[in-house]
């Protein structure tokens, strides 16, 4: 187990859970496409989501102050709402067309952001106001549930949960130590469904948990360098690089759908 392959396969996850301690999600980002170098499709796929569920976990503990409960609460009780549908339509659909209408639609979404200039908005690097009245009126938490309900769809149909959260949560201009906290947050509480189903298929097995084990020191090294790197990123940059980040997902969704 432990040979070159073991190795490098350390190396991605520390780069991961780094880009994940920075931003609160971007796991699956840098290291699918890495570990699918080093290991076969579900290994790869299984070693992500355990690995990624430690990385969030340690990531939510550290920033749990920051958490807006609230928001979370109505966005996970939606995602609840959306993955039973999501279940269906993985079990009766094409996921691939689902799958590539999903990355097209949150490609569209995270251009539109780019270049609208509504993320400039945030005032710059200066430190953002918190309301929370923003985010508690009855309009917002319909929304919230409405956002959460088509990330549990996607969480259930093609394993996609992040999109809708990211992109609603970044256009609301949060301050990035609570948006970074509540994403990570919402994940840890929606992510055990497909850890779950993964499990049931029989994607993980002894050897895969076995691996994943010996990888999480190195996503907590990861965690812990992105943490200490949050603060020198600038507000600004921050919001301007999230929408970039998921579409640099969407569009590796895209490729390796089609390819």
């Amino acid at each position: 187990m432990f040979d070159l392959s073991w190795l490098a396969a350390c190396g991605v996850i520390v780069l991961a859970a780094a880009l994940q301690g920075i931003t609160g999600f971007g796991f699956a980002l840098i290291s699918m496409p890495l570990l699918l170098l080093i290991y076969d499709a579900h290994t790869s796929v299984a070693l992500n989501m355990i690995v990624s569920f430690f990385s969030l976990s340690l990531l939510t503990y550290r920033c749990h102050r920051d958490i807006l409960r609230p928001v979370t609460k109505n966005i996970f009780l939606g995602s609840i709402i959306g993955i039973p549908f999501g279940v269906y339509v993985f079990l009766n659909f094409n996921v691939n067309n689902l799958k590539l209408l999903a990355s097209s639609v949150v490609t569209l979404f995270s251009l539109i952001l780019i270049l609208n200039g509504r993320i400039h908005k945030a005032g710059g690097d200066q430190k953002l106001e918190y309301k929370p009245e923003v985010y508690t009126s009855r309009r917002e938490k319909n929304w919230q549930r409405i956002i959460g309900s088509l990330s549990g769809f996607l969480t259930g149909s093609v394993s996609m949960p992040g999109p809708p959260v990211i992109l609603f949560l970044n256009q609301r201009a949060l301050p990035k130590d609570k948006f970074r906290a509540t994403t990570a947050a919402y994940f840890v509480l929606v992510y055990p469904t497909s850890l779950l189903a993964l499990t049931i298929s029989g994607a993980v097995n002894s050897r895969i948990a076995l691996l994943a084990l010996t990888l999480m020191p190195f996503a907590f090294l990861g965690n812990n360098l992105g943490v200490r790197l949050f603060p020198l990123v600038p507000q600004k940059i921050f919001q301007q690089g999230v929408p970039l980040l998921v579409l640099a997902t969407a569009l590796y969704s895209i490729v390796t759908t089609i390819f």
